[in-house]
Order: structure tokens, then sequence, then C-alpha cells
């Protein structure tokens, strides 16, 4: 691998890492599973950028979905984020 494809990697962890320190960090529930859904993307490229396309695919397709159902799952039960305090006007 070149040199640059070494940059390319750590690169993109970094930004794995910064994606999951945000995902923990926020206290909007929205944006910390959209977070969780970046951490699952960059992973699956990480994995397309060592050579292991179908551990790749399968990470996009497969948690990258999950996330997203999850995300649409926490939406519901929680109301879109929206307190009682601010239902009752």
């Amino acid at each position: 691998m070149s040199i640059l494809g070494f940059d390319v990697i750590y690169l993109l962890l970094i930004a794995l890492v910064i994606s999951s320190i945000l995902a923990v960090s926020f206290k909007n529930l929205a944006y910390a599973i959209l977070s969780l859904f970046i951490v699952t993307v960059l992973t699956g490229i990480i994995f397309f950028a060592v050579n292991a396309p179908f551990v790749g695919l399968v990470q996009i397709a497969v948690f990258s979905g999950a996330i997203m159902v999850m995300f649409i799952f926490v939406l519901i039960m929680t109301r879109g984020g929206v307190t009682v305090e601010e239902e009752a006007g």
C-alpha cells in the first residue's frame, strides 16, 4: 500500500473517532443516532480500503440499515424529542 493509502486510512480513522465521540456526547437523540450512522458507514469504507469488500458491504448494508430503523423507533418512542412541557404549550 502506498503512502497516500495510509494517509487516507488515517484520515478515515480520525473521522471515525470524532464521530464516535460525537455519538456519545450529543444530548439530542436524533443527532446521536445520525453520528452512529456515520460511524457504521465509515467503518464500512475502512473495510473497503483494507481490501475486505464483503465485510464492508455487509457493514454498510446491514448495520447502517439497522441504525436507520433504530432512528425511526427512537423518534417515534420519544415523540421527536418533544418534552411534555413543550407539548402542553
